[in-house]
């Protein structure tokens, strides 16, 4: 029968298998990354704005059913 394989023997096994990747940046003038700063700052505004409408539309459509609810039994 085989011996069971630990999680050490495994790692061991995958250790050299992988490789380290090293990333190259592209150099931006201070002008690009001021652009794509602003780029990223209204994009996160839009995103926020649409994730409020959301939650909000969501909490009228429950309170709504609340409501239709209570009067349709309660009455």
């Amino acid at each position: 029968m085989k011996k069971r394989r630990t999680f050490k023997d495994i790692r061991a096994e995958y250790e050299n298998l992988s490789s380290k990747t090293e990333l190259k940046f592209k150099e931006l003038t201070p002008f690009q990354q001021q652009v794509i700063k602003n780029r990223i700052r209204n994009q996160a505004k839009k995103d926020t704005l649409y994730n409020l409408k959301v939650t909000i539309i969501s909490i009228l459509i429950i309170l709504s059913i609340i409501v239709f609810l209570y009067v349709k039994f309660m009455i």
